[in-house]
């Protein structure tokens, strides 16, 4: 006689993995055959992965339209059988996927919109932190200041896009006529994090984009200040890095400083 652990086993690998062991289990109703009727749970169960990458990916669906969307996501949960208990994380190859994925991979916005609502509900979802308080750094010794050292909110995240991707997501979140795709000249590095209980992203200019990279890597304030006279000339240097810096803790993208001498 089969076991209750068994069986659910069994009904498990039947709609996860296609195993049709499970209809030895199944009686016919006087109406369906027992395929029929245990093929509704089968595609209730796809159906309702579906349904999770569009609200997952609301801004790549709009962009892709019906018909395109359910392509990549059929072929997306035929390839990536859902293996977490936590659905949330069900989609979080997704963005990967489209790059991989034909026609998508010959689209490189789409894999670019799908990353930039991955790193949003990243940020939303990551570790709490208080952000660094203006008052704290200010009243560090001013002699200290070139061995200052920062660290990131953990939900930063840093993106760099080939395509005006930012741009389109932005457009179809406002509700409004994205603007056609276009490869960039150079690619644009994006801040992505969580503030005040909201995932925000900003486009960071090639400077600043240059400066955050070598901050998040532990280089010290004097030796930014240095790098940043290098990348756009000694004119103002330490002016422009102190006001990316302070734009930084105003929008709460650092947790915390420190003195480092050694």
């Amino acid at each position: 006689m089969t076991s209750l652990k068994e069986l659910q086993e069994s009904f498990q690998a039947g709609i996860l993995a296609g195993d049709d062991a499970i209809l030895g289990e199944v009686n016919d109703s006087a109406r369906e055959k027992r395929t029929v009727l245990f093929g509704v749970y089968r595609n209730a169960y796809v159906a309702r992965l579906a349904e999770i990458l569009g609200e997952d990916y609301e801004q790549t669906h709009a962009y892709l339209g019906d018909a395109g969307f359910a392509q990549l996501v059929k072929a997306y949960i035929d390839a990536n059988p859902s293996d977490q208990r936590n659905v949330r994380w069900f989609g979080r190859h997704f963005p990967d996927f489209a790059r991989e994925t034909a026609p998508f991979a010959n689209h490189r916005e789409v894999t670019e919109i799908a990353a930039l609502e991955k790193a949003l509900a990243d940020a939303f979802d990551g570790p709490d932190a208080a952000p660094l308080n203006i008052d704290a750094v200010a009243a560090i010794p001013a002699e200290d200041w070139p061995y200052l050292t920062f660290q990131p909110h953990p939900t930063a995240i840093r993106l760099a896009f080939d395509t005006n991707a930012a741009e389109i997501w932005s457009a179809l979140k406002d509700e409004t006529a994205p603007p056609a795709p276009v490869r960039l000249p150079e690619p644009q590095a994006l801040l992505v994090w969580r503030q005040d209980l909201m995932a925000r992203f900003r486009p960071l200019p090639a400077e600043e984009a240059m400066m955050w990279a070598e901050a998040a890597r532990g280089v010290r304030f004097g030796v930014l200040c240095e790098m940043v006279a290098t990348f756009a000339g000694e004119d103002e240097a330490e002016l422009r890095a102190a006001t990316y810096l302070r734009g930084w803790i105003d929008s709460g993208l650092l947790a915390g400083c420190r003195v480092e001498t050694g």
